[in-house]
């Protein structure tokens, strides 16, 4: 029992004191998540358009765009969709 009591205290003061990351990381996740029921057709079109938003709206800040339909952190289906969006790195930002 007290090495379970030592190793929890240890692991308590090993970790991070943030929930957010110190350094910039260079990437970010967006979701996307459709009504119920919504083809994956639609979902495609929704992705395309945030692709083409960071790709132009925000094209100084971002590198680039990898969305993948079908998939996101809430669950699989033909509603959902993530893409990863990759920045430019600090110094050009």
């Amino acid at each position: 029992y007290l090495i379970i009591v030592v190793g929890m205290a240890w692991l308590f003061v090993r970790l991070p004191s943030s929930f957010l990351p110190d350094e910039d990381q260079g990437v970010f996740l967006s979701m996307a998540q459709l009504p119920a029921g919504a083809t994956q057709e639609r979902t495609q079109k929704v992705l395309d358009e945030m692709t083409d938003y960071y790709l132009t709206k925000e094209k100084a800040n971002v590198e680039s765009v990898f969305a993948v339909n079908g998939f996101g952190f809430a669950g699989r289906g033909q509603n959902t969709g993530i893409a990863f969006v990759s920045l430019k790195d600090w110094s050009e930002r």
